[in-house]
Protein backbone atom coordinates (compact mmCIF):
# COMPACT_ATOMS: atom_id res chain seq x y z
CA UNK A 1 0.00 0.00 0.00
CA UNK A 2 3.12 2.47 0.54
CA UNK A 3 4.81 2.15 -2.69
CA UNK A 4 1.20 2.69 -4.08
CA UNK A 5 0.97 5.78 -2.53
CA UNK A 6 4.13 6.87 -2.88
CA UNK A 7 4.18 6.20 -6.76
CA UNK A 8 0.71 8.14 -6.99
CA UNK A 9 2.93 10.99 -4.92
CA UNK A 10 5.35 11.10 -8.35
CA UNK A 11 2.91 10.84 -10.69
CA UNK A 12 0.84 13.83 -9.04
CA UNK A 13 4.16 16.17 -8.27
CA UNK A 14 5.32 15.04 -12.52
CA UNK A 15 1.31 16.07 -13.61
CA UNK A 16 2.05 19.46 -11.69
CA UNK A 17 4.94 20.26 -12.89
CA UNK A 18 4.58 19.84 -16.54
CA UNK A 19 2.70 22.97 -16.99
CA UNK A 20 4.95 25.25 -15.24
CA UNK A 21 7.67 23.81 -17.15
CA UNK A 22 6.06 24.62 -20.44
CA UNK A 23 4.83 28.03 -18.75
CA UNK A 24 9.12 28.27 -18.06
CA UNK A 25 10.12 27.85 -21.88
CA UNK A 26 7.52 30.25 -23.16
CA UNK A 27 8.93 32.87 -20.92
CA UNK A 28 12.57 31.86 -22.17
CA UNK A 29 11.18 32.18 -25.65
CA UNK A 30 9.37 35.69 -25.19
CA UNK A 31 12.55 37.07 -23.05
CA UNK A 32 14.83 35.91 -25.52
CA UNK A 33 12.62 38.24 -28.06
CA UNK A 34 12.49 40.96 -25.38
CA UNK A 35 16.60 41.02 -25.19
CA UNK A 36 17.03 41.18 -29.47
CA UNK A 37 14.51 44.08 -29.37
CA UNK A 38 16.57 45.73 -26.49
CA UNK A 39 20.28 44.95 -28.45
CA UNK A 40 18.39 46.54 -31.34
CA UNK A 41 17.05 49.73 -29.31
CA UNK A 42 20.90 50.12 -28.11
CA UNK A 43 22.37 49.81 -31.69
CA UNK A 44 20.35 52.15 -32.98
CA UNK A 45 20.48 54.72 -30.18
CA UNK A 46 16.64 54.41 -29.77
CA UNK A 47 15.45 56.36 -26.33
CA UNK A 48 12.88 53.82 -25.18
CA UNK A 49 12.58 50.91 -22.82
CA UNK A 50 11.51 46.85 -24.24
CA UNK A 51 10.27 44.77 -21.36
CA UNK A 52 7.66 42.11 -20.91
CA UNK A 53 4.17 43.98 -21.18
CA UNK A 54 0.40 42.15 -20.58
CA UNK A 55 1.13 41.06 -24.58
CA UNK A 56 4.04 39.97 -24.81
CA UNK A 57 3.77 36.23 -24.12
CA UNK A 58 0.44 36.29 -25.86
CA UNK A 59 2.09 36.23 -29.56
CA UNK A 60 -1.20 34.19 -31.26
CA UNK A 61 -3.26 37.02 -30.23
CA UNK A 62 -1.09 39.67 -31.96
CA UNK A 63 -2.77 39.87 -34.96
CA UNK A 64 -5.93 40.88 -33.21
CA UNK A 65 -4.63 43.46 -31.40
CA UNK A 66 -4.57 45.48 -34.87
CA UNK A 67 -7.29 46.20 -37.49
CA UNK A 68 -6.83 49.56 -39.20
CA UNK A 69 -7.61 48.84 -42.95
CA UNK A 70 -5.74 51.65 -44.40
CA UNK A 71 -8.44 53.45 -47.08
CA UNK A 72 -8.24 56.89 -47.82
CA UNK A 73 -10.41 58.89 -45.00
CA UNK A 74 -13.40 60.53 -47.36
CA UNK A 75 -13.85 63.44 -45.60
CA UNK A 76 -12.72 67.03 -46.50
CA UNK A 77 -10.08 68.83 -44.57
CA UNK A 78 -10.93 70.40 -41.48
CA UNK A 79 -10.24 74.08 -40.76
CA UNK A 80 -7.18 74.28 -40.41
CA UNK A 81 -6.42 78.13 -39.55
CA UNK A 82 -3.34 77.76 -37.58
CA UNK A 83 -2.91 79.59 -34.76
CA UNK A 84 -0.20 82.52 -34.24
CA UNK A 85 2.20 80.12 -31.91
CA UNK A 86 1.30 76.68 -31.44
CA UNK A 87 2.74 76.03 -27.66
CA UNK A 88 5.65 74.20 -27.58
CA UNK A 89 3.64 71.23 -25.66
CA UNK A 90 0.03 70.24 -25.12
CA UNK A 91 -1.25 66.98 -23.37
CA UNK A 92 -5.20 66.92 -23.18
CA UNK A 93 -4.49 64.65 -19.82
CA UNK A 94 -3.47 67.52 -18.33
CA UNK A 95 -5.00 70.90 -19.44
CA UNK A 96 -6.10 72.67 -16.66
CA UNK A 97 -7.53 69.64 -16.21
CA UNK A 98 -8.11 65.80 -17.50
CA UNK A 99 -10.08 65.22 -20.91
CA UNK A 100 -8.89 62.11 -21.74
CA UNK A 101 -10.76 58.92 -20.41
CA UNK A 102 -8.64 56.14 -19.26
CA UNK A 103 -7.07 53.71 -21.41
CA UNK A 104 -9.34 50.55 -22.02
CA UNK A 105 -8.76 46.82 -23.55
CA UNK A 106 -9.86 45.84 -27.33
CA UNK A 107 -8.62 42.05 -26.48
CA UNK A 108 -8.72 39.68 -29.00
CA UNK A 109 -10.68 41.31 -31.73
CA UNK A 110 -9.18 43.73 -34.51
CA UNK A 111 -11.59 46.78 -33.03
CA UNK A 112 -8.75 49.25 -32.73
CA UNK A 113 -10.81 51.73 -35.13
CA UNK A 114 -13.76 51.31 -32.56
CA UNK A 115 -11.83 52.10 -29.60
CA UNK A 116 -10.08 55.06 -31.58
CA UNK A 117 -13.22 57.06 -32.43
CA UNK A 118 -15.19 56.82 -29.12
CA UNK A 119 -12.08 57.64 -27.27
CA UNK A 120 -12.13 60.88 -29.48
CA UNK A 121 -15.72 61.41 -28.49
CA UNK A 122 -15.43 60.88 -25.13
CA UNK A 123 -12.71 63.14 -25.22
CA UNK A 124 -14.54 65.81 -27.81
CA UNK A 125 -17.72 65.49 -25.23
CA UNK A 126 -15.31 66.20 -21.92
CA UNK A 127 -13.86 69.39 -23.53
CA UNK A 128 -17.22 70.69 -25.29
CA UNK A 129 -19.58 70.26 -21.73
CA UNK A 130 -16.02 71.29 -19.66
CA UNK A 131 -16.42 68.17 -17.43
CA UNK A 132 -12.35 67.49 -16.70
CA UNK A 133 -11.85 64.09 -15.10
CA UNK A 134 -15.48 63.09 -15.37
CA UNK A 135 -15.67 59.18 -15.30
CA UNK A 136 -17.55 59.34 -19.33
CA UNK A 137 -17.33 55.92 -20.61
CA UNK A 138 -19.40 55.31 -23.84
CA UNK A 139 -20.30 52.08 -26.06
CA UNK A 140 -17.58 50.35 -28.19
CA UNK A 141 -19.96 47.78 -28.58
CA UNK A 142 -22.17 49.98 -30.39
CA UNK A 143 -19.38 51.40 -32.28
CA UNK A 144 -18.50 48.12 -33.23
CA UNK A 145 -21.94 46.76 -33.76
CA UNK A 146 -24.02 49.25 -35.00
CA UNK A 147 -22.00 51.95 -37.23
CA UNK A 148 -21.26 49.73 -40.22
CA UNK A 149 -17.20 51.12 -39.90
CA UNK A 150 -15.71 47.85 -39.50
CA UNK A 151 -15.69 44.39 -37.78
CA UNK A 152 -13.45 42.85 -35.39
CA UNK A 153 -11.61 41.74 -38.82
CA UNK A 154 -10.83 45.44 -39.09
CA UNK A 155 -12.26 48.82 -39.63
CA UNK A 156 -12.02 52.55 -41.24
CA UNK A 157 -11.51 56.07 -39.58
CA UNK A 158 -14.78 57.31 -40.54
CA UNK A 159 -17.32 59.23 -37.79
CA UNK A 160 -20.05 59.81 -39.91
CA UNK A 161 -22.17 57.35 -37.55
CA UNK A 162 -20.79 59.62 -34.72
CA UNK A 163 -22.51 62.63 -36.35
CA UNK A 164 -26.13 61.12 -37.28
CA UNK A 165 -26.73 58.68 -34.71
CA UNK A 166 -24.04 58.68 -31.82
CA UNK A 167 -23.11 56.72 -28.89
CA UNK A 168 -24.82 55.70 -25.70
CA UNK A 169 -23.41 54.69 -22.48
CA UNK A 170 -21.35 51.42 -21.78
CA UNK A 171 -23.89 50.34 -20.33
CA UNK A 172 -26.25 49.85 -22.97
CA UNK A 173 -24.24 47.52 -24.59
CA UNK A 174 -20.74 46.52 -22.44
CA UNK A 175 -18.41 45.37 -24.64
CA UNK A 176 -17.92 41.53 -25.54
CA UNK A 177 -14.87 41.44 -27.64
CA UNK A 178 -16.78 40.11 -30.67
CA UNK A 179 -18.84 41.90 -33.62
CA UNK A 180 -22.33 40.92 -31.89
CA UNK A 181 -25.28 42.13 -32.90
CA UNK A 182 -26.85 45.89 -32.77
CA UNK A 183 -30.38 44.40 -31.98
CA UNK A 184 -28.52 43.22 -28.48
CA UNK A 185 -28.46 46.86 -27.35
CA UNK A 186 -30.46 48.29 -24.53
CA UNK A 187 -33.75 49.39 -26.51
CA UNK A 188 -33.87 52.79 -27.26
CA UNK A 189 -30.53 53.85 -26.65
CA UNK A 190 -30.24 56.06 -29.63
CA UNK A 191 -32.57 58.51 -27.66
CA UNK A 192 -29.50 59.43 -25.14
CA UNK A 193 -26.53 59.60 -27.41
CA UNK A 194 -23.31 61.69 -27.48
CA UNK A 195 -22.87 63.33 -30.93
CA UNK A 196 -20.12 65.32 -32.45
CA UNK A 197 -21.65 68.41 -34.53
CA UNK A 198 -19.14 67.29 -37.90
CA UNK A 199 -15.84 65.87 -39.30
CA UNK A 200 -13.02 66.29 -41.25
CA UNK A 201 -9.53 64.21 -42.36
CA UNK A 202 -6.89 66.48 -41.65
CA UNK A 203 -2.92 65.98 -43.45
CA UNK A 204 -0.15 64.06 -42.29
CA UNK A 205 2.67 66.69 -41.57
CA UNK A 206 3.77 68.44 -37.95
CA UNK A 207 1.91 71.41 -37.99
CA UNK A 208 -1.20 70.39 -39.49
CA UNK A 209 -1.75 67.43 -36.49
CA UNK A 210 -0.65 69.97 -33.96
CA UNK A 211 -2.21 72.96 -34.82
CA UNK A 212 -5.48 69.86 -35.04
CA UNK A 213 -4.78 68.92 -31.44
CA UNK A 214 -4.70 72.41 -29.92
CA UNK A 215 -7.78 73.40 -32.18
CA UNK A 216 -10.25 70.45 -32.10
CA UNK A 217 -8.47 68.16 -28.88
CA UNK A 218 -7.56 64.83 -29.04
CA UNK A 219 -7.04 63.34 -32.33
CA UNK A 220 -8.19 59.77 -33.69
CA UNK A 221 -5.17 58.78 -35.92
CA UNK A 222 -3.44 55.51 -37.57
CA UNK A 223 0.11 54.20 -37.95
CA UNK A 224 1.72 50.87 -38.31
CA UNK A 225 2.66 48.49 -36.23
CA UNK A 226 5.65 45.91 -35.52
CA UNK A 227 6.40 43.58 -33.46
CA UNK A 228 8.90 45.18 -31.18
CA UNK A 229 6.46 47.65 -30.27
CA UNK A 230 4.51 45.07 -28.19
CA UNK A 231 7.06 45.09 -25.59
CA UNK A 232 7.49 48.90 -25.65
CA UNK A 233 7.30 49.79 -21.51
CA UNK A 234 8.03 53.92 -21.51
CA UNK A 235 10.34 55.88 -23.59
CA UNK A 236 9.80 57.40 -26.89
CA UNK A 237 9.14 54.68 -29.39
CA UNK A 238 10.96 54.88 -32.79
CA UNK A 239 10.73 51.42 -34.40
CA UNK A 240 13.34 49.05 -34.28
CA UNK A 241 12.86 45.81 -35.04
CA UNK A 242 10.66 43.15 -35.98
CA UNK A 243 8.00 42.09 -38.89
CA UNK A 244 5.15 44.27 -39.48
CA UNK A 245 1.65 43.16 -38.17
CA UNK A 246 -0.47 45.43 -39.78
CA UNK A 247 -2.36 48.89 -39.32
CA UNK A 248 -3.57 50.11 -35.98
CA UNK A 249 -5.95 52.95 -34.80
CA UNK A 250 -4.97 55.15 -31.63
CA UNK A 251 -5.65 58.57 -29.79
CA UNK A 252 -3.10 61.42 -30.20
CA UNK A 253 -3.93 62.94 -27.08
CA UNK A 254 -0.53 65.68 -26.67
CA UNK A 255 3.25 66.68 -27.83
CA UNK A 256 6.22 68.58 -27.09
CA UNK A 257 8.41 69.85 -29.12
CA UNK A 258 11.27 69.77 -26.55
CA UNK A 259 11.13 66.27 -26.43
CA UNK A 260 10.23 65.54 -30.49
CA UNK A 261 7.36 63.30 -29.18
CA UNK A 262 3.68 62.98 -29.69
CA UNK A 263 1.47 61.47 -26.62
CA UNK A 264 -0.97 59.01 -27.50
CA UNK A 265 -3.47 56.70 -26.09
CA UNK A 266 -3.96 53.22 -26.77
CA UNK A 267 -6.47 50.46 -26.35
CA UNK A 268 -4.45 47.56 -25.38
CA UNK A 269 -5.04 48.30 -21.28
CA UNK A 270 -3.03 49.72 -18.64
CA UNK A 271 -0.13 46.78 -18.04
CA UNK A 272 1.40 47.76 -21.74
CA UNK A 273 3.05 51.10 -21.94
CA UNK A 274 2.91 54.00 -19.80
CA UNK A 275 -0.07 53.19 -18.36
CA UNK A 276 -1.83 52.28 -21.48
CA UNK A 277 -0.37 55.55 -23.33
CA UNK A 278 2.86 56.02 -25.49
CA UNK A 279 5.01 58.47 -26.39
CA UNK A 280 6.59 58.30 -30.50
CA UNK A 281 8.76 60.35 -32.10
CA UNK A 282 7.90 62.75 -34.92
CA UNK A 283 10.35 61.11 -36.34
CA UNK A 284 8.02 58.30 -37.01
CA UNK A 285 5.95 60.08 -39.24
CA UNK A 286 8.50 59.70 -42.13
CA UNK A 287 9.36 55.95 -40.97
CA UNK A 288 8.16 52.23 -41.94
CA UNK A 289 5.91 53.13 -38.70
CA UNK A 290 3.94 56.16 -40.91
CA UNK A 291 2.33 57.42 -37.76
CA UNK A 292 -0.33 59.96 -38.46
CA UNK A 293 -1.40 58.59 -42.07
CA UNK A 294 -4.70 58.54 -41.50
CA UNK A 295 -6.18 61.42 -39.05
CA UNK A 296 -9.29 62.73 -38.15
CA UNK A 297 -10.82 65.47 -36.14
CA UNK A 298 -14.20 66.18 -35.02
CA UNK A 299 -15.51 69.56 -34.96
CA UNK A 300 -18.85 71.12 -33.09
CA UNK A 301 -22.04 72.45 -34.55
CA UNK A 302 -21.82 76.18 -36.95
CA UNK A 303 -21.79 78.62 -34.88
CA UNK A 304 -20.05 76.79 -31.50
CA UNK A 305 -15.98 77.16 -31.32
CA UNK A 306 -14.01 74.09 -31.93
CA UNK A 307 -13.95 71.89 -28.65
CA UNK A 308 -10.25 72.14 -28.29
CA UNK A 309 -10.02 75.99 -28.91
CA UNK A 310 -13.06 76.69 -26.46
CA UNK A 311 -10.89 74.86 -23.37
CA UNK A 312 -7.53 76.62 -24.18
CA UNK A 313 -9.76 79.80 -24.10
CA UNK A 314 -11.36 78.73 -20.79
CA UNK A 315 -7.44 77.86 -18.87
CA UNK A 316 -6.20 81.11 -20.52
CA UNK A 317 -8.95 83.96 -20.13
CA UNK A 318 -6.22 86.44 -21.36
CA UNK A 319 -6.48 84.63 -24.89
CA UNK A 320 -9.76 85.95 -25.25
CA UNK A 321 -9.29 89.52 -24.38
CA UNK A 322 -6.63 89.45 -26.62
CA UNK A 323 -8.94 88.22 -29.46
CA UNK A 324 -11.19 90.72 -28.88
CA UNK A 325 -8.32 93.53 -28.99
CA UNK A 326 -7.18 92.22 -32.19
CA UNK A 327 -10.44 92.85 -33.75
CA UNK A 328 -10.85 96.19 -32.75
CA UNK A 329 -7.46 96.77 -34.00
CA UNK A 330 -8.92 95.17 -37.65
CA UNK A 331 -11.86 97.59 -37.42
CA UNK A 332 -9.33 100.55 -38.14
Amino acid sequence: MKKIMNFAALAAALLAAAPVSAQQALSADVKEQIRDVQGAIKEKGANWVAGETNVSSDRANWQNLVGLNFEPVEAEPVEMAEAAELPAALDWRDNKGNFVTKPKNQKNCGSCWAFSMTGGLESYSLLRLNKPGYDLDLSEQVMLSCSGAGSCQGGRLTATFLQRTGLPLDSAYPYVSANGSCATAAAGWQNSTYKIGAWGSVSQSLTSMKTALVKYGPLPTAMMVYEDFMHYKSGVYSYTTGKKLGGHAVLLVGYNDEGQYFIVKNSWDTGWGEGGFFRIAYSEMESDVNFGLSTIAYRPAKGELPAGEAAMLRADPWNRVAAMFEGIAAWN
